[in-house]
């Protein structure tokens, strides 16, 4: 039976999917610095249960962590903000991991990215691109799983348009939210699959323009002024206006943007 180590396990994708390994009974064990993040429930006191000791960062642990019976590595540790040399860390953190692992022993290596860093400028998702590339070139099975923005994620870009001390948007940037179960229930899918040793994308249900979601944010805050439109000033968000980050294979196991919203705000 396939035993999994989810590298970074203790973010919200990483829950979510050892959730689904819980329910469905498939050995897995959660690699990260700490199991603090781990939520502080029922389910969580299991997680917690599965946790070993694993610093990317530090290149510690890694060996110790990977026993013979593992047999996929599913890759989901990032830490967006951080860079070594000018270069985002991830290239290093991917670097120690694959510079570690018994390559003999993995038959699937998985990693999750972000659609379209392939054709944006955005330094982190060049550095995903790397982080890909490094993969690739490892000689392991893999397959990697290019997602569209989280909720959450979608969420605080358009907090961070509205609470400006003008409330800007823009009608142009697109933007594909996607429910960070969907993703995960992706990922369990993939688990299960022969690696395609190829990359592929997933999004959510609807596109949106930025706009559209600074203005839902408004309404459910109760605010009344509009949000007013914003050029297109950033290179970045004319990589968002040419929908670089949307794709057309559709989740149609998340939720909308409209649902997210209701079920956060109308309790």
């Amino acid at each position: 039976m396939v035993k999994v180590l989810i590298v970074g396990g203790t973010g919200p994708v990483g829950q979510a999917i050892s959730k689904i390994f819980l329910s469905n009974q498939t050995p897995f064990l959660i690699g990260s610095r700490n199991p603090k993040a781990i939520n502080n429930d029922n389910v969580g006191s299991q997680l917690t249960s599965n946790w070993i000791y694993m610093d990317l960062k530090k290149n510690e642990g890694i060996n110790k962590s990977i026993d013979d019976d593992v047999d996929t590595i599913l890759y989901l540790a990032s830490l967006p903000e951080e860079t070594i040399n000018g270069q985002p860390i991830d290239i290093t953190l991917t670097k120690n991991l694959l510079d570690s692992i018994p390559k003999k022993n993995i038959k699937h290596f998985i990693y999750i990215s972000i659609v379209g860093i392939d054709k944006m400028s955005f330094s982190y998702y060049k550095g995903k691109l790397e982080c890909e590339r490094l993969i690739k070139e490892s000689g392991i099975p893999y397959t990697i799983l290019r997602a569209t923005q989280f909720h959450d994620l979608v969420e605080y870009m358009g907090n961070c348009l509205v609470n400006y001390p003008r409330d800007i948007a823009s009608k142009a940037a697109k933007i594909q939210p996607i429910q960070t179960d969907a993703v995960a229930m992706e990922l369990a899918k993939i688990v299960k699959e022969s690696p395609l040793n190829s990359t592929y994308d997933i999004g959510g249900r609807k596109i949106y323009t930025m706009r559209e979601i600074a203005d839902s944010l408004l309404e459910v805050h109760h605010e009344k002024k509009p949000a007013i439109d914003m050029p297109m000033i950033d290179e970045i968000l004319n990589d968002f206006a040419e929908g670089y980050n949307t794709c057309d294979n559709i989740s149609l196991n998340s939720n909308t943007w409209e649902e997210y919203l209701a079920n956060k705000y109308s309790k």
